[in-house]
């Protein structure tokens, strides 16, 4: 009885210690990231400067194709599922295990007043805009979502947990901003070229503009002229054309927080303060128990 009794202690002991290295871990993580959402300004993708920022926008899919979430079909721009069994075993009889997980990393584009910016949402930490938990008794033939909660967990082996951001969600995305200029591939040369072979397509044309002699061919003078204009036209729309600019918001490269989140980003500081103060309340149970525990180990 007195070993079982310094065995409970000691037992009380060292999960008291993981709960207080847990809950601090969690305070400060939780806490620098309020700080960095509301010390960071709100900046337009349009005049971002790159390197750490915090966006606001909407949440579209590329090219208009949205995902389909695996577990019940529903139209996203991002998911990430989980299927869990309970454990066969006595002491693990109520504990979780996964069996299969997933979460996509297809980029998706955020939307502000008409602007656009890629999102690249790998090594994020995602805030869903829905996410669901339904039960059932197989881990392939997925049940149709059920309502119900922890009351429907009773008497079924599987939990389905399902999380999403939808479309035209309104996100707040803090993360590395990266832009650049689309190098053009094509040399001036190549794209008068290109110019050329359209025009040959139509020989009518073709004769019509660079015949000079109007003897109905095209002879090595005139087909000179010809590649001539083709060079000057097609300088003319490389100057017209704007280079365009990748926009890119991704995993920061240092070890800030990369955060997206289907809420506004002051919605989003107070989640992560209540989380703080929930790491810290932790930090303490876990002192006190570890404190009691130490008390009565002799």
């Amino acid at each position: 009885m007195y070993w079982a009794v310094n065995h409970f202690y000691l037992v009380l002991a060292v999960f008291g210690s993981a709960g207080i290295a847990a809950g601090l871990h969690m305070f400060f993580r939780r806490w620098r990231q309020r700080r960095l959402l509301e010390d960071t300004p709100t900046a337009h993708i349009r005049s971002a400067a790159q390197g750490y920022v915090k966006l606001s926008g909407r949440a579209r899919s590329l090219d208009g194709k949205s995902l389909r979430a695996p577990l019940t079909g529903r139209s996203c721009v991002w998911w990430t599922f989980r299927i869990e069994q309970r454990g066969s075993y006595v002491r693990a009889a109520n504990r979780l295990l996964n069996i299969n997980r997933g979460t996509s990393d297809q980029p998706f584009l955020l939307i502000e007043q008409g602007d656009h910016c890629l999102v690249e949402p790998d090594g994020a930490e995602i805030e869903p805009s829905d996410r669901k938990v339904w039960y059932g008794d197989s881990p392939d033939d997925i049940p149709p979502l059920r309502w119900g909660g922890a009351a429907m967990a009773f008497g079924h082996s599987y939990r389905y947990v399902e999380a999403i951001l939808t479309e035209d969600a309104e996100l707040s995305v803090l993360g590395e901003f990266r832009a650049d200029t689309r190098m053009v591939t094509n040399t001036i040369d190549d794209e008068a070229a290109a110019l050329l072979s359209r025009w040959k397509q139509n020989q009518a044309a073709l004769i019509a503009r660079f015949d000079a002699n109007h003897d109905g061919v095209i002879d090595a003078a005139e087909w000179e002229a010809a590649r001539t204009a083709a060079l000057a036209e097609a300088q003319r729309d490389r100057l017209r054309r704007a280079p365009a600019r990748v926009c890119v918001l991704a995993r920061p490269r240092g070890h800030q927080a990369f955060l997206i989140a289907a809420q506004s980003a002051r919605q989003l500081a107070r989640t992560e303060g209540r989380r703080a103060l929930a790491g810290l309340a932790l930090t303490l149970l876990s002192l006190v128990l570890t404190c009691h525990a130490i008390a009565h180990i002799p």
